[in-house]
């Protein structure tokens, strides 16, 4: 059960990865997803219902190699110029591994014996699984410790050291898992008594890839749930000053973060246009102090009904001082400002005190 719960965590990060990146390389999905069939194929309920230990054994360690080989063209991808990772060395050692398959499979009944063990398939087998392996995973030890040397304190760096620290539990994991001939000569671990070691110790370096995986995408998920958030909140907004003002509009990207900075702009953009519309005598009709995106919200209705009517003020009085530094202020004002023009009274009044203003 713990390896399908874990198998299920690494598939659902994986698959969470590969709906925020719709373009661009995906070996961070490649990774999880392969992690993740490796340990559910793996588990003791999946080798139960094969009704053999070696084939998924054998299905398990491609996918490993496959995940590891991602791994490797993360960090290359991430070097300027880009270095690509041949495809050669993990084809040679599948094909390595199915060849020794081929020829210990027959003796599957002599597991856990001395001859089986030594058997050259068998040694050859392991090797080859536990050389790739670690190869891959040193690589990416010390590019992944040197990015989160030079990375600001925050989720990301905790992700990125996290991650750091399963790659090597990772290691460990390959070396002893690996090369269970040469353990079970060295200690007095029976066969049956070996297995259940591995796996503890490849469970405990999913632990730390989940929570890696979970720290270094926590501040992306975050932004997307916030641009969301605030694109609902601008939108009623948006969608009046656009239909008044259709030339504002800018070219449309299918990016969360980007249409609301995209949103935020054609805002701007629309109240500075509609300014010299706002009625000097705006003030007159708000019958009581109000807070600054409501007065904002009474100014904006107010200049639409004018503006239809055709009229406007060339010095008209400027508006209060609300532009915000960052994306995170504007955004949180703007969205004051279009829940009071949506659903504020004291704007409602204000546009039908404008609607009779130009009735003749």
């Amino acid at each position: 059960m713990i390896s399908y719960l874990s198998a299920g965590l690494l598939a659902l990060i994986g698959l969470v990865r590969l709906v925020a990146v719709r373009a661009g390389p995906k070996h961070l999905v490649v990774f999880f997803l392969s992690m993740a069939a490796g340990l559910a194929v793996s588990a003791d309920a999946t080798v139960r219902l094969a009704g053999d230990e070696l084939l998924p054994r054998l299905v398990t360690n491609a996918l490993q190699l496959l995940a590891m080989r991602a791994l490797v063209q993360l960090v290359r991808g991430a070097r300027s110029p880009e270095k690509p990772t041949a495809f050669w060395p993990i084809v040679l050692c599948w094909a390595l591994m199915v060849l020794c398959y081929l020829d210990f499979a027959p003796h599957r009944f002599e597991v856990g014996t001395p001859g089986f063990q030594w058997r050259w398939s068998v040694v050859v087998y392991q090797v080859s699984l536990t050389a790739y392996g670690v190869a891959c995973l040193v690589t990416f030890t010390r590019t992944v410790a040197r990015s989160a040397a030079g990375r600001p304190r925050g989720a990301f760096r905790t992700g990125l050291r996290i991650l750091v620290c399963a790659a090597v539990t990772t290691i460990a994991w390959v070396v002893f898992s690996g090369l269970p001939s040469l353990w079970l000569e060295i200690t007095d671990l029976a066969d049956l008594d070996f297995l259940p070691r591995a796996r503890l110790v490849g469970l405990c370096a999913m632990v730390l890839w989940v929570l890696g995986g979970l720290f270094t995408t926590w501040d992306g998920a975050l932004r997307l749930v916030r641009a969301w958030q605030g694109i609902r909140a601008v939108t009623p907004l948006w969608k009046e000053l656009v239909a008044a003002q259709p030339q504002i509009a800018l070219p449309v990207r299918h990016d969360i973060e980007f249409t609301l900075y995209r949103r935020v702009i054609e805002i701007r953009d629309g109240l500075l246009a509609l300014r010299a519309h706002v009625p000097p005598h705006l003030g007159d009709w708000l019958r009581t102090p109000v807070d600054e995106p409501t007065h904002a919200a009474a100014e904006l209705a107010a200049a639409l009904v004018m503006r239809e009517a055709g009229r406007s003020w060339p010095r008209h009085p400027a508006g209060p001082d609300d532009v915000h530094p960052s994306m995170r202020e504007e955004s949180a004002w703007l969205s004051a400002v279009s829940s009071a023009f949506t659903h504020s009274r004291v704007v409602q009044e204000v546009r039908e005190r404008a609607m009779a203003d130009v009735r003749p």
